[in-house]
Order: C-alpha cells, then structure tokens, then sequence
C-alpha cells in the first residue's frame, strides 16, 4: 500500500495489508460480542474497507477481505462471522469505495447507497421473513418486546403493531444512513491521510438524481392500495423517504454553510433531531422540495 507523509494513525492502518486486515476483523468481532457498540463498530468496518479500496486499490481490497474474513472467524471461534465479514462490511464497504472512486462528488456513492438499501429491502420483505411476510416482523417483535409487554398501554401496542409492518422499510432506509455516513468518514479519512485539512468532497454536495423525483409520488400512492399488495410498496415508500432523508440533510448543511455558523450549530441541530425525531419527516419532505424546486441554487455560495 502506498504510504502518504501524512496520517497518523491512517499511516499505519493503510501502511500494509495485514494492519489493515487484522485492524478491521478485531472492530467486526467485537461488534458481534458487543451488542451496545455493534452499530458504529460496523460503521466504522465499512468505512474502512472503503478507506482501504479507495486509497490503496481494488487488489488491496481482496487481501483485506481474505485476512479480514479469516481473522474474524478466528477471534470468534465461529467461521460464520468470516462469512458474514463479507456480506455485511465488506462488499458494501467494496461498492462504497468503487462509488468513491468513480465521481469526485458524491454522484457515484448516491447510486451505490440506493442499490445496496434497495437489496436490503428486497431481503427483508422476501428472503428472510421466507414468504410468511409481514407476520415474520410481527412474530420477531413479540419476541423482543415480550419482557416489557405488559408495561405498554394499547395505544402504545396500537402503534407498535402498525410499525412493524414497516420494519423492513425503516431498517433498509437506517442503513441507507448508514452507508452514505462511511463514505462521508471514508472520504475525509482519504483527504486527511492525504494532509488536506479543509474537506474537499463535503455532504452538502450530495444530491438524488433528478429521475427519481416521481417515486415519492408513486410509492405514497401504496398507503391506499388494497392490503395484501400495499405492504411492499409501502416499506418503499419508507426507504425513499430516508433516501430524500438524506437530500435534506445535505440541503441543512449548505444552508449553514452558507451562513457560516460554527459546527456546534449544526450538531445542535442534529442533536434536536435526534430528540425530537418527528422532524425527521420534515427534513425528509425539504429534501423533495430541494429535489422539484432546486432550493440549494438559493443557498449556494463560496465553500467553508
């Protein structure tokens, strides 16, 4: 791997094939022995693959793979974790890098985040429940939930019961979140193991392609479709909304930018959203309304 004279830490991670490998297999089995930490550990596996295919190349990319896969099955003494290293962290991890190879803004990573959480929903809604559809999620969630059952009031199971019809929509359009935030770290990451200090590639760039403008609209159309067929339509409704998530969010960052205030500015913001997550669907719709009416052209201005 070529060796930058700048990074750190990156220096050393991305200074060999085995660092790289054995540094990412400890992260994916300690995510799977450490429920509470298991999402930014994954976060930051897939991150690094990405790291790691961007920087130093595809070839690279294979050998982490290898010792990855087999260090993780090692650690854990089980070989399935080496299979799922492979699914889970690093072919998205590949597709993110390759998307980052591909554009210099965000264009090639925006279509990889869409394909990947668009088989992620495919394998929610149809592999995994193995055809008994939405009552596997019903079923998995009594399960979980059967401990605390007795403390919910009704409406509360009322609402529960109507969410997990959507469990495969929200889990494909978290990790649509996901992904695009390890190609944000993986590209920073880039640019500082590189010694750029002011970001080059930011989030404020990132925009869906205009074509897919009319799939709110169709989609949303499946809330009233008869019941059988609505529920696939429906989860998608739920991932397009966290993709358009995503286009507002963006839209929020420029609009900062543009006006100079400070980080803590906008990590209050996300802290608010977080706390009051309702605004979510706010965002989601000024990322449709940026996408019809090209808001951002408003807000754009010099780079920060």
């Amino acid at each position: 791997m070529a060796v930058q004279p700048e990074g750190g830490v990156l220096r050393w991670f991305l200074s060999g094939r085995w660092q790289a490998g054995v540094s990412i297999a400890v992260l994916f089995s300690a995510s799977g022995l450490i429920p509470f930490l298991a999402v930014p550990l994954l976060l930051n596996c897939v991150a690094l693959v990405a790291l790691v295919t961007l920087q130093a190349g595809r070839k690279e990319s294979l050998e982490v793979l290898v010792i990855a896969g087999i260090a993780s099955a090692l650690f854990t003494l089980n070989p399935w974790y080496g299979v799922a290293f492979a699914l889970v962290a690093w072919l998205p991890g590949r597709l993110l890098g390759e998307g980052l190879q591909w554009d210099v803004g965000w264009g090639g990573v925006v279509w990889v985040v869409i394909g990947l959480s668009l088989l992620t929903l495919a394998l929610l809604l149809w592999v995994i429940p193995q055809g008994t559809g939405p009552g596997f999620w019903q079923t998995q969630m009594e399960h979980l939930l059967a401990p605390a059952r007795k403390d919910l009031s009704a409406t509360q199971r009322q609402v529960v019961g109507d969410m997990v019809r959507l469990m495969p929509g929200i889990l494909a359009a978290v990790m649509a979140l996901l992904w695009a935030l390890a190609a944000v770290m993986a590209s920073r990451w880039r640019e500082r193991f590189q010694g750029i200090v002011v970001p080059q590639r930011v989030f404020r760039d990132w925009v869906l392609p205009e074509w897919l403008i009319w799939l709110p609209v169709v989609t949303g159309l499946g809330f009233f479709l008869p019941h059988g067929a609505a529920w696939p339509v429906q989860n998608l409704a739920i991932l397009v909304g966290g993709l358009y998530l995503l286009q507002g969010l963006s839209l929020v960052h420029l609009w900062f930018a543009s006006r100079g205030w400070p980080l803590i500015a906008l990590a209050a913001f996300y802290i608010g959203l977080i706390l009051l997550s309702q605004f979510l669907l706010v965002v989601s719709v000024l990322g449709i309304l940026d996408r019809v009416f090209h808001l951002r052209r408003r807000f754009a201005g010099p780079r920060s």
